[in-house]
């Protein structure tokens, strides 16, 4: 795994990137007219579409996750 300096406080800025949320929403909308104007037989669009639509969910959640960690690390010492 790649070692990444300073990586919850870069996730935080990612997130918080207007630019960065634009792009991940005209993405994720774009796949979302796709499947809703394909037509009835065009079923592999629609399945490639909410496969590259999740895998974009996916991705903003990793993202978030990196962000959080300090919170998520805190809680999990709690609890034991």
């Amino acid at each position: 795994m790649i070692d990444i300096p300073n990586k919850q406080e870069q996730a935080e800025r990612l997130i918080a990137d207007e630019f960065f949320q634009a792009v991940v929403k005209l993405q994720q909308d774009g796949y979302i007219s796709l499947i809703l104007n394909s037509s009835e037989d065009d079923v592999e669009v629609r399945e490639r579409s909410l496969v590259k639509y999740r895998a974009i969910e996916e991705f903003v959640a990793s993202i978030e996750s990196m962000a959080k960690q300090k919170d998520i690390d805190k809680k999990r010492w709690k609890i034991l």
